[in-house]
């Protein structure tokens, strides 16, 4: 298999990566879908224990292995579920750093007209102004709780209208409020020279600012309930771990007299530390209204089912190679599999739906395994003048018709050449 993986080159996955944007570019064309391409962001940890790999180094491990890692990040558009772009990258890069190269990533492979849809690991001044210099569109979810952050100035602001029952979105069920900011930043930024008005420029930006009362109560009742363990624990003479630890000192007041210590909770830091949960803020420089943005951001769950797919269902949590061309090639043939199980999931889901829609019998997911194996088990005869499949009935028809593919017909077909179809020797 080693051998096998290491004859598929990076050129070779790029002009893949082309072909398969190209594609989805003519299919919307197709249909008549002028809207910008909605393509959801994120990345997640592979961990390995190969010392070989030049991109294993310890970082911040979302599987939460005590090992190495290479990172991986993932670009899925939400519409069809379909993974349309990969990297591999060191362990020990943090996500905030990557948009960057994203950016080039796309304009390098044409995959223009697109809006990047990311969570907060993503968001930061630097990120916007290289999306807004280099035209492509953003929805970033920023972080709420930086101190003296313009997204805390802006909570702030509009702390009373987001209580307003006027305002509250009954369809997203959170209050929400749009402000537009005029964003100035540098679209040339030149080494060592300071910007001034006259090489700056502006843009709009929509920040949208929703809050969920049920999250922020769930967090005030969190908080209380590890209050109450570590007075708990004080009282008792327990030692704390490090968790209660951080607490401890985050809210509690300590009063030492003579020999005596003991703790009050601070009200005013247990206030502060509540005061923005329950809070969301997306900016955007192309969805204007809160509830599209809400909508969209809720999408990017796409990509977090693309790594459950890959790590979980396709059992692909370790590399088990050993060099960096088995790598690439191994990555590559991961990826087209877990594509081929997001489109075979994406399909079904949607196949469902239009069946609840028109008051049809919904058909019964069984998990991608299950439906691929159902389908794996129509038998082809081959022979001298071509072939023919068995027959095809009862659900697992209803699975080719769920996934818009043609059912085999049972009468004799010519086989087909391809001339464009290049021969690969393993």
């Amino acid at each position: 298999m080693g051998r096998i993986f290491r004859k598929i080159k990076k050129q070779q996955i790029e002009k893949y990566f082309s072909a398969l944007q190209e594609g989805l570019i003519e299919q919307k064309r197709e249909v008549g879908d002028d809207d910008k391409l909605t393509l959801a962001l994120d990345s997640t940890s592979i961990s390995s224990y190969a010392n070989k790999l030049p991109n294993v180094e310890r970082g911040r491990n979302k599987d939460e292995d005590n090992l190495p890692q290479i990172n991986l990040l993932m670009l899925v558009e939400s519409k069809s579920g379909l993974p349309i772009f990969y990297r591999t990258y060191d362990g020990n890069v943090p996500d905030v750093q990557t948009v960057r190269r994203v950016i080039a990533d796309n304009s390098r492979l044409g995959i223009q007209n697109v809006v990047l849809v990311s969570d907060r690991g993503y968001s930061g001044t630097k990120n916007i102004n290289d999306c807004l210099r280099n035209k492509v569109g953003f929805l970033f979810n920023m972080k709420c709780g930086i101190s003296g952050s313009l997204t805390q100035e802006l909570i702030d602001e509009e702390r009373l209208n987001l209580q307003d029952l006027n305002r509250r979105d009954w369809y997203t069920q959170v209050f929400q409020v749009t402000k537009k900011i005029n964003w100035i930043y540098e679209p040339s930024p030149v080494k060592n020279q300071k910007s001034t008005k006259k090489t700056q420029e502006s843009e709009e930006l929509y920040w949208h600012i929703y809050f969920d009362r049920q999250i922020a109560e769930n967090a005030r009742q969190g908080l209380f309930e590890r209050i109450d363990r570590v007075r708990e624990k004080l009282a008792n003479g327990k030692a704390l771990d490090e968790n209660e630890q951080t607490l401890l000192e985050e809210v509690f007041e300590k009063h030492e007299q003579d020999d005596a210590v003991s703790y009050s909770i601070d009200n005013k830091k247990v206030d502060q530390k509540l005061r923005y949960k329950g809070y969301r803020m997306l900016v955007s420089d192309e969805i204007s209204d809160a509830g599209k943005a809400w909508c969209a951001y809720q999408e990017r769950w796409i990509v977090e089912d693309t790594f459950k797919t890959l790590k979980s269902r396709l059992g692909c949590s370790r590399n088990r190679v050993s060099d960096n061309e088995s790598l690439t090639g191994k990555t590559f043939v991961q990826f087209l599999a877990t594509s081929i199980a997001m489109i075979v999931r994406t399909r079904l889901r949607k196949y469902s739906e239009e069946c609840k829609k028109n008051t049809a019998l919904p058909m019964v997911y069984d998990g991608d395994c299950r439906v691929l194996d159902s389908l794996n088990n129509v038998m082809q005869t081959k022979f001298c003048g071509g072939y023919y499949f068995g027959e095809i009935a009862g659900k697992r028809r209803k699975l080719f018709e769920a996934l818009g593919v043609p059912v085999p017909d049972a009468e004799p077909e010519k086989e087909q050449d391809y001339d464009d179809e290049e021969e690969t020797e393993f």
